[in-house]
């Protein structure tokens, strides 16, 4: 099992993502902004951040460079969901900070298989 942190802004994916991780026995958390993320990482272990880079107020790189900054949380995977593929080419180095990159809509099976790879299991297990 996993502790998951969603930053996603859009609710229905929120649930939708929460409902998915947890029915593979995941323990998840949301929050909505950048600022309550980080919050949310001094205070939680987490093993993985799922992350929507489009946030209100700051934008989800500022989480990236937080999370790879801070040396206690440096090596938590993060999985970066975005429906602005323009905007990571915009933001070349996202991808050299971030496990993997997925383009909205997101489909269950590949975010489930890159959950458990990114913790180095495999989900047919």
């Amino acid at each position: 099992m996993a502790k998951i942190l969603i930053v996603e802004d859009d609710l229905d994916l929120v649930e939708t993502y929460t409902d998915l991780l947890e029915s593979h026995e995941h323990s998840v958390s949301a929050v909505l902004r950048a600022s309550e993320a980080i919050r949310m990482l001094t205070r939680c272990k987490l093993d993985v951040v799922l992350l929507d880079l489009n946030l209100p107020g700051d934008s989800g790189v500022i989480v990236i460079n937080f999370i790879r900054s801070y040396k206690p949380i440096a090596n938590i995977k993060i999985i970066v969901a975005s429906g602005h593929p323009e905007m990571l080419n915009q933001i070349k180095y996202v991808s050299s900070r971030v496990d993997a990159i997925l383009s909205k809509p997101v489909s269950n099976h590949e975010l489930l298989d890159l959950i458990e790879a990114s913790l180095g299991k495999s989900s047919e297990n």
